[in-house]
Protein backbone atom coordinates (compact mmCIF):
# COMPACT_ATOMS: atom_id res chain seq x y z
CA UNK A 1 0.00 0.00 0.00
CA UNK A 2 1.01 3.22 -1.05
CA UNK A 3 0.34 7.15 0.20
CA UNK A 4 -1.70 9.41 -2.38
CA UNK A 5 -1.70 12.54 -2.16
CA UNK A 6 -4.50 13.74 -2.09
CA UNK A 7 -5.36 14.68 -5.94
CA UNK A 8 -5.90 18.57 -5.79
CA UNK A 9 -1.88 18.26 -4.52
CA UNK A 10 -0.68 15.62 -7.23
CA UNK A 11 -0.13 18.00 -9.98
CA UNK A 12 2.52 19.91 -8.48
CA UNK A 13 3.62 17.79 -5.51
CA UNK A 14 5.13 14.62 -5.13
CA UNK A 15 6.89 12.77 -2.42
CA UNK A 16 9.28 9.78 -2.21
CA UNK A 17 12.44 8.04 0.11
CA UNK A 18 15.36 9.16 -1.43
CA UNK A 19 19.10 7.26 -0.47
CA UNK A 20 20.96 10.53 0.80
CA UNK A 21 20.62 13.25 2.34
CA UNK A 22 22.47 15.10 -0.55
CA UNK A 23 21.80 16.95 -2.49
CA UNK A 24 17.90 16.86 -1.52
CA UNK A 25 17.92 17.72 1.94
CA UNK A 26 21.06 19.18 2.52
CA UNK A 27 20.44 23.23 1.95
CA UNK A 28 16.75 22.80 4.02
CA UNK A 29 18.34 21.02 6.95
CA UNK A 30 21.01 23.15 6.89
CA UNK A 31 19.11 26.45 7.18
CA UNK A 32 16.88 25.02 10.00
CA UNK A 33 18.91 23.01 11.90
CA UNK A 34 22.34 25.14 11.14
CA UNK A 35 24.22 21.54 10.95
CA UNK A 36 24.60 19.07 8.23
CA UNK A 37 21.58 16.41 7.55
CA UNK A 38 22.45 13.22 8.93
CA UNK A 39 24.41 10.40 6.45
CA UNK A 40 21.63 7.03 6.77
CA UNK A 41 18.91 6.05 5.12
CA UNK A 42 15.21 6.55 4.78
CA UNK A 43 14.93 10.19 3.86
CA UNK A 44 11.54 11.88 2.93
CA UNK A 45 11.46 14.58 0.43
CA UNK A 46 8.48 16.79 -0.91
CA UNK A 47 9.17 17.82 -4.31
CA UNK A 48 7.37 20.91 -5.47
CA UNK A 49 6.86 21.01 -9.74
CA UNK A 50 6.90 24.77 -11.16
CA UNK A 51 5.61 25.60 -14.46
CA UNK A 52 8.77 25.03 -16.30
CA UNK A 53 8.87 21.58 -15.21
CA UNK A 54 11.84 22.02 -12.39
CA UNK A 55 11.68 20.26 -9.05
CA UNK A 56 12.21 21.68 -5.80
CA UNK A 57 12.70 20.30 -2.41
CA UNK A 58 9.49 21.71 -0.68
CA UNK A 59 9.57 19.72 2.63
CA UNK A 60 12.32 16.95 4.35
CA UNK A 61 12.25 14.70 7.16
CA UNK A 62 14.23 11.65 8.02
CA UNK A 63 13.03 8.08 9.46
CA UNK A 64 15.90 6.03 11.46
CA UNK A 65 14.64 2.60 12.57
CA UNK A 66 15.59 2.41 16.22
CA UNK A 67 14.51 -1.27 17.65
CA UNK A 68 10.86 -1.61 17.02
CA UNK A 69 10.29 2.25 16.20
CA UNK A 70 10.97 4.37 13.97
CA UNK A 71 12.65 7.95 15.18
CA UNK A 72 11.11 10.92 12.79
CA UNK A 73 13.61 13.79 12.95
CA UNK A 74 14.92 17.12 11.09
CA UNK A 75 11.34 17.47 9.57
CA UNK A 76 11.52 20.96 7.62
CA UNK A 77 9.62 22.91 4.84
CA UNK A 78 11.58 25.46 2.84
CA UNK A 79 9.51 29.07 2.41
CA UNK A 80 11.47 29.86 -0.33
CA UNK A 81 10.11 27.35 -2.04
CA UNK A 82 6.93 27.14 -0.96
CA UNK A 83 6.61 31.14 -2.29
CA UNK A 84 7.40 30.13 -5.64
CA UNK A 85 4.07 28.10 -5.71
CA UNK A 86 0.80 30.31 -7.00
CA UNK A 87 -1.42 31.74 -4.79
CA UNK A 88 -3.85 28.98 -5.24
CA UNK A 89 -1.31 26.30 -5.25
CA UNK A 90 0.11 27.48 -1.77
CA UNK A 91 -3.98 27.86 -0.46
CA UNK A 92 -4.29 24.53 -1.53
CA UNK A 93 -1.77 22.85 0.37
CA UNK A 94 -3.10 25.06 2.98
CA UNK A 95 -6.22 23.38 3.00
CA UNK A 96 -4.87 20.00 3.19
CA UNK A 97 -2.81 20.46 5.91
CA UNK A 98 0.87 21.52 4.91
CA UNK A 99 3.81 19.91 3.44
CA UNK A 100 5.02 18.59 6.38
CA UNK A 101 1.23 16.72 7.25
CA UNK A 102 1.55 14.67 3.96
CA UNK A 103 5.87 13.70 4.58
CA UNK A 104 4.38 12.68 8.13
CA UNK A 105 1.84 10.59 6.36
CA UNK A 106 3.45 9.41 3.55
CA UNK A 107 5.95 7.71 6.22
CA UNK A 108 3.18 6.16 8.67
CA UNK A 109 2.03 3.88 5.14
CA UNK A 110 5.34 3.20 3.89
CA UNK A 111 6.93 2.04 7.21
CA UNK A 112 3.85 0.47 8.95
CA UNK A 113 4.61 -2.94 8.60
CA UNK A 114 8.45 -1.61 9.66
CA UNK A 115 7.46 -0.65 13.13
CA UNK A 116 5.75 -0.56 16.26
CA UNK A 117 5.48 3.15 16.59
CA UNK A 118 7.02 6.47 15.43
CA UNK A 119 8.45 8.96 18.17
CA UNK A 120 9.48 12.31 17.11
CA UNK A 121 10.64 15.53 19.49
CA UNK A 122 8.78 18.74 19.02
CA UNK A 123 9.24 22.01 20.58
CA UNK A 124 7.95 24.22 17.57
CA UNK A 125 4.43 25.44 17.97
CA UNK A 126 3.12 25.69 13.89
CA UNK A 127 4.89 21.56 13.60
CA UNK A 128 2.90 21.29 16.92
CA UNK A 129 -0.31 21.55 15.58
CA UNK A 130 0.48 19.23 12.34
CA UNK A 131 1.61 16.71 14.43
CA UNK A 132 -1.23 16.43 16.51
CA UNK A 133 -3.08 16.83 13.25
CA UNK A 134 -1.62 13.33 11.98
CA UNK A 135 -1.82 11.40 14.93
CA UNK A 136 0.75 11.69 16.94
CA UNK A 137 0.38 11.91 20.69
CA UNK A 138 2.09 14.12 23.73
CA UNK A 139 3.84 11.38 26.41
CA UNK A 140 4.62 12.74 30.16
CA UNK A 141 7.97 14.14 28.41
CA UNK A 142 8.28 17.57 27.46
CA UNK A 143 8.87 17.51 23.41
CA UNK A 144 8.24 13.75 23.11
CA UNK A 145 5.98 12.49 20.71
CA UNK A 146 4.14 9.30 19.79
CA UNK A 147 2.36 7.90 16.86
CA UNK A 148 0.85 4.39 17.75
CA UNK A 149 0.20 2.85 14.29
CA UNK A 150 -0.67 -0.64 16.05
CA UNK A 151 -2.70 -1.16 19.03
CA UNK A 152 -0.13 -2.09 21.60
CA UNK A 153 -0.98 -2.18 25.53
CA UNK A 154 -0.23 -0.14 28.01
CA UNK A 155 2.87 -1.28 29.45
CA UNK A 156 4.19 -1.78 26.23
CA UNK A 157 3.76 1.73 25.23
CA UNK A 158 5.17 2.87 28.55
CA UNK A 159 8.38 0.74 28.06
CA UNK A 160 8.65 2.27 24.25
CA UNK A 161 8.34 5.26 25.29
CA UNK A 162 11.00 5.32 28.73
CA UNK A 163 13.73 3.75 26.14
CA UNK A 164 13.20 6.49 23.97
CA UNK A 165 13.40 9.05 26.45
CA UNK A 166 16.39 7.63 27.89
CA UNK A 167 18.20 8.38 24.31
CA UNK A 168 17.70 12.14 24.64
CA UNK A 169 16.63 14.31 21.76
CA UNK A 170 16.94 13.05 18.37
Amino acid sequence: MSYQLPEALRSFLFITEVDHSNPFGLKIFRRKYRQEPPDFEKHLVCFYQDNYGAYHVAGYSHMTPHGEVFLSGGSCTDGDVIRLMSEKQRATVSEHGGILHHILKYAFVKYADQCKAFFGHCGDARAWEVVMAVGFVPTQHQYLIAHWHQPLAEAEKATLIGQINAIGPF
